[in-house]
C-alpha cells in the first residue's frame, strides 16, 4: 500500500510546520476524535470494575474483577496481529465505523441492562470480550490511518499529539468517571461511554484522507508476515522488545499501586489517586518534551538509555519509603517512559513498508495491551517474594533489557528519527 502521489527516492524530510501534526486540519478531526474514543475506554476500564465490584452494581469481590479484566483484554491482545491484516487489505474508516459504532452500540446495551437490573456477571464478561475484540479490531485501523493525516515529516509531532490523549486521559479519566458515577449513577454513566465512541465514529467519517495507490497485484504474504519483518529489522525487534518488556513486566507497579498505597505508605486512597497522577503528569510531559526538544540522529541511544532509566526509578520507587519521594520517582519514571515509547511508535511508522503498516502496528499494539496482564504474573511474585521485590525486579528487566539492546544492536544505537522515511511520504495535509 502507497500513498497517492509517493516520491520514493527522495532527500528525508528534517521540518515540519511551526505547529507540528496540528498544523493539518484532518490531524486535528482525528485528535478530537481519539480524545473521545480514549474517553470511552477509560471509562470502559473503570466503570466495569466499579459495575463488578461495588454495593450499587454486582458486588463481586477482587477475583471477578480480575476475571473481567482478563476477559476483556485476551480478545485485545491475541486479535491484533489478524486485525492488522484487515487494515492492509480494506478501507480504514469502514474497519473504524463497524468497530466504533458496534462498541457504542454495545455499551448502550449495558447501560439499559444496568438500569433495569438486568445485568448479571456473565453479561459482563460477554461484553468484555465483545468490546476487547473491537477494539483489536480498531487499534491497528487508527495507527495505518495516520499518515494518511498528515505530512510525515510531522510523525513525531504527530505521534506524541496521540500520545498527550493517552496521558491526559490517565490522569483526568479516572476523576471524571468517579464524578458521572457519584452524580449520575453507574448504569447511567455507561450512556456516556456509549457517547464518546459514538462522536468518534461519526469524526473519523467526517476527516479528509490521502488517497492511497492501488495495491500491486500478487501475495503480500499473509498474516504473519508483519511478524517475519519485525524478526528481519534489529531496529524493529528492539523497539517491539522495549514495549513487550515496558508492559508485561514494568507496567506491573500499576497494578500493585493500591498495594503500596495501603500496605506499604499507608497513605490510603487519596495517596493512591496522587501516585496515579504524578506517573501521569510525568507522562504528559515527557511526550512533551519529545515535541519541544527532539532527538535528531540520538534518537536510538535516547529510547535506550530512557527505558533504562525507566526501570531504575520504578526500582527506586519500589523501595521507597518516604511518600514525596515516592512520588517523585513516579513522575520520574512516567517521563521517561514515554519518551522511549513516543520514539518507539515514531520509529516503526516513519521506517515501516506502507504495505505492512497494519500487520506492525498490531503487533505493536497488542504489547502495549498487554499490560492488562501483567498485573497477573506480578501478583503471582508478590506473594512469594514481597511487592516491592515484585516491582523491583519486573522494572530491573527493563532495564537489562534496554542496555543489552544498547550493546548489542548498534543499528539502533545510530537510528535518527528523521531517517528512513517510508517511500510515498507526501507533502501537506
Amino acid at each position: 500500500m502507497a500513498w497517492a502521489g509517493a516520491k520514493p527516492g527522495g532527500p528525508p524530510a528534517t521540518k515540519g510546520s511551526r505547529w507540528g501534526a496540528l498544523s493539518s486540519g484532518p490531524f486535528r478531526v482525528y485528535w478530537v476524535a481519539m480524545f473521545s474514543r480514549v474517553f470511552g475506554l477509560q471509562f470502559r476500564f473503570i466503570g466495569t470494575g466499579w459495575l463488578v465490584a461495588s454495593n450499587d452494581g454486582l458486588d463481586k469481590g477482587p477475583f471477578w474483577i480480575g476475571v473481567v479484566a482478563v476477559a476483556s483484554a485476551l480478545p485485545t491482545i491475541v486479535l491484533s496481529v489478524p486485525a492488522g491484516i484487515l487494515a492492509d487489505r480494506y478501507d480504514h474508516r469502514k474497519i473504524l465505523f463497524w468497530s466504533q459504532s458496534l462498541t457504542a452500540i454495545s455499551s448502550l446495551a449495558l447501560a439499559l441492562a444496568v438500569i433495569s437490573g438486568a445485568v448479571n456477571i456473565w453479561m459482563v464478561i460477554a461484553w468484555g470480550v465483545f468490546t476487547g475484540a473491537l477494539a483489536a479490531l480498531a487499534n491497528p485501523a487508527y495507527s495505518a490511518i495516520l499518515p494518511r493525516l498528515i505530512d510525515m515529516r510531522t510523525m513525531a509531532s504527530a505521534v506524541a499529539m496521540v500520545s498527550t490523549v493517552w496521558n491526559t486521559m490517565r490522569v483526568v479519566g479516572p476523576a471524571l468517571a468517579g464524578v458521572l458515577i457519584a452524580v449520575i449513577g453507574i448504569g447511567q454513566a455507561f450512556f456516556v461511554t456509549a457517547a464518546g465512541f459514538a462522536i468518534s465514529t461519526v469524526l473519523v467519517q467526517l476527516v479528509p484522507l490521502k488517497p492511497i495507490a492501488p495495491r500491486p497485484p500478487g501475495p503480500d504474504g499473509g498474516m504473519l508476515e508483519g511478524i517475519r519483518h519485525i524478526a528481519r529489522e534489529p531496529i524493529f525487534l528492539a523497539t517491539i522488545g522495549l514495549s513487550f518488556f515496558t508492559s508485561v513486566f514494568g507496567g506491573s507497579y500499576q497494578a500493585l499501586l493500591p498495594i503500596f498505597a495501603d500496605d506499604i505508605l499507608k497513605v490510603g486512597p487519596t495517596g493512591f489517586g496522587w501516585m496515579e497522577a504524578a506517573a501521569g503528569i510525568g507522562g504528559f510531559l515527557g511526550t512533551f518534551a519529545i515535541i519541544r526538544i527532539g532527538t535528531g540522529g540520538r534518537a536510538g541511544m535516547t529510547m535506550s538509555l530512557a527505558a533504562a532509566l525507566f526501570g531504575l526509578f520504578i526500582a527506586g520507587f519500589a523501595y521507597s519509603r518516604n511518600f514525596p519521594l515516592s512520588l517523585i520517582l513516579l513522575f520520574a519514571g512516567g517521563f521517561v517512559s514515554s519518551m522511549y515509547l513516543n520514539l518507539g511508535m515514531t520509529t516503526l511508522q516513519l521506517r515501516v513498508p506502507d504495505e505492512l503498516r497494519g500487520r506492525v502496528m498490531g503487533v505493536w499494539s497488542m504489547t502495549y495491551f498487554m499490560a492488562q496482564l501483567g498485573g497477573l504474573p506480578a501478583g503471582i511474585m508478590a506473594q512469594w517474594l514481597g511487592t516491592p521485590a515484585a516491582v523491583a525486579l519486573g522494572a530491573l528487566s527493563v532495564t537489562a533489557f534496554a542496555l543489552i539492546v544498547l550493546v548489542s544492536a548498534p543499528a539502533l544505537r545510530g537510528m535518527s528519527t528523521m531517517a528512513a522515511e517510508p517511500a510515498g511520504a507526501t507533502g501537506g495535509g
